[in-house]
This record gives structure tokens, C-alpha cells and sequence, in this order.
């Protein structure tokens, strides 16, 4: 439970844009469609939740020294056999609710590539070749995941299929994790280079990851205007776009770290967190 607990918390910020992406999907394909099916918004809920559950049951099994395929022995508190067991419910667990949803008509089409691609990127880290590449590209890979995917597949879910205006909006929500998300990983940088393990910041160098966070922090804001602009919806999505200072305050904060100050990680996680959120509040609040 430890290793479980710890490893959640690394991908806090990970789960929590997930599911706002999810949530942000699903609203505007209701709002198009004038209702909200609350029974596939929780399935697809469920389903990204079973295979959180599969990833940290690999990532639980890959770095303990319990093999639970071998010799195993279903004796009362036998830790093979449970974890064997557990294994085996988790995978049953997400064969039924790929059937739920096969069952309510909406596996066909873009949804079984949406769960597809999610459970793929998810749990590549179960193959060895797949742990080094998401330890070097963990960022993009989490990026893709959080959108397009979870986004699109939250619309998917009540029926949506995407056009370009879509794409777009998931190619701003893309920018904005991969600019908040870089700033949350620079607390980690100095403890992974003493446990040997490698991130994006080891390759660009951290220098190079600030302008990341600049860069891309200014390709969200454009593509989210380009966004509004091309909908005609400029005007009541304002909000959003003055969430900018949130990101120029987080901008502000990696600066002066930089420059040798003391840094203030609680507060560069709060801002993350509170800069997702209010971007994907106030892009559904006017269509309530």
C-alpha cells in the first residue's frame, strides 16, 4: 500500500487533469446534444479508474520481489495467490464494462480506439522497452493521454464524434498540461537523478524545461482564442483566457527559482492544480 500510496501521489496531478478532461468532454457533448447520459459518464469513468488499478498493480508487481505467476499457492494470507486473484478480477473487472458498453451501442465507432489507445499508453510501463521510453517521455505520453484521449473520449461517450473545432480544444488542453505539468516536475528532478531514474528534464536539461513551460503556456492561450474566435463564443469564454495569470504567477515562480531563490513547491503545486481547474470550470460554466 505504501509503494501504491507514493505512487499515486507522483501521479496526482496526472489523474486529476484525466478526469477534468473527461468531465470537460462529456459536458460539451451534452450541452450539444441537450443531455448528458449520467450511465456512460460513469462507465467511461470506471473504465479509465480499472485501468489506473491495472497500472499500479504492474508498477506494484515490476518493482517487488513477488512473482505471483509462479508456484502459486492459494493458502489463506498467501500473498502470491492474492495478488494472482487480484490480477485476474481486475482483468474480468474491465472485460465487463468494455461489454457494458458494447451493450449500450457505444463501443462502435471511435470510443474502442479511445479505449484502446488510453489502456495502451496507460500500462506501457509493464514491458521493460515501455517503462524506459514513458521514463524518458512520460510527459508527452501523460500529454495524449489527458488530451485528445480523455477529453475525446468523454464526448465520445454521449455520442459525439469530433470535428476540427474539437481538435482544436484538444490541442490547447495538450499545451496546458504539458506546461502546468512540467512545472511540477522539477521538485522530482533532484530526487530521481539519485535514485538513477530519468525524465524529460534530463534530456532538455531544466533550463530548457522553463522555456517548455513558456512556450507552451503561450501556445494554450492561442489556441484557445483561435478556438473561441472560430466558435463566435469570444466574448462569454473571456474568463478563460485571463486565467493567464495564473500561468504567468507559475512562470514567475520557476524564474526565481532559477535565479538561486528558495522555491516554493507547495505553492507551484497549489497553482497548478487551481490553473487546470479553472481553466476547464470556466470553459463549461456558461453552457450550464
Amino acid at each position: 500500500m505504501q509503494k501504491v500510496i507514493s505512487s499515486l501521489k507522483k501521479n496526482a496531478f496526472f489523474i486529476f487533469a484525466s478526469f477534468l478532461t473527461y468531465l470537460v468532454g462529456a459536458i460539451i457533448a451534452g450541452f450539444e446534444s441537450t443531455h448528458i447520459d449520467f450511465n456512460s459518464l460513469i462507465l467511461g469513468v470506471l473504465v479509465f479508474i480499472n485501468i489506473l488499478a491495472l497500472q499500479q498493480l504492474f508498477n506494484y508487481l515490476s518493482t517487488s520481489k513477488i512473482n505471483p505467476y509462479s508456484r502459486v499457492s492459494f493458502e489463506r494470507g498467501n500473498k502470491k495467490g492474492q495478488l494472482f486473484i487480484l490480477t485476474i478480477v481486475l482483468f474480468l473487472i474491465y472485460l465487463f464494462l468494455i461489454y457494458m458498453i458494447l451493450q449500450m451501442n457505444k463501443l462502435i465507432g471511435v470510443n474502442l480506439i479511445y479505449i484502446s489507445l488510453i489502456t495502451f499508453l496507460v500500462l506501457m510501463t509493464i514491458s521493460r522497452l515501455g517503462k524506459m521510453v514513458f521514463q524518458t517521455y512520460g510527459l508527452i505520453i501523460e500529454g495524449m493521454v489527458v488530451s485528445p484521449l480523455m477529453l475525446l473520449f468523454g464526448g465520445g461517450m454521449q455520442g459525439m464524434n469530433p470535428t476540427s473545432g474539437h481538435i482544436l480544444l484538444t490541442l490547447a488542453f495538450f499545451f496546458l498540461y504539458v506546461a502546468t505539468r512540467t512545472s511540477l516536475m522539477f521538485e522530482q528532478f533532484d530526487r530521481d537523478k539519485k535514485t538513477g531514474e530519468r525524465s524529460i528534464l534530463d534530456v532538455i536539461g531544466w533550463e530548457n524545461g522553463i522555456r517548455i513551460q513558456n512556450y507552451f503556456l503561450l501556445l494554450t492561450y492561442l489556441v484557445f482564442f483561435l478556438y473561441f474566435y472560430r466558435n463566435g463564443s469570444l466574448g462569454i469564454n473571456l474568463p478563460v483566457l485571463i486565467t493567464a495569470i495564473i500561468g504567468v504567477f507559475s512562470m514567475f515562480l520557476l524564474n526565481q527559482m532559477a535565479r538561486g531563490m528558495k522555491p516554493h513547491w507547495q505553492i507551484i503545486k497549489a497553482t497548478a492544480f487551481l490553473h487546470f481547474f479553472a481553466v476547464c470550470y470556466l470553459l463549461v460554466y456558461p453552457l450550464f
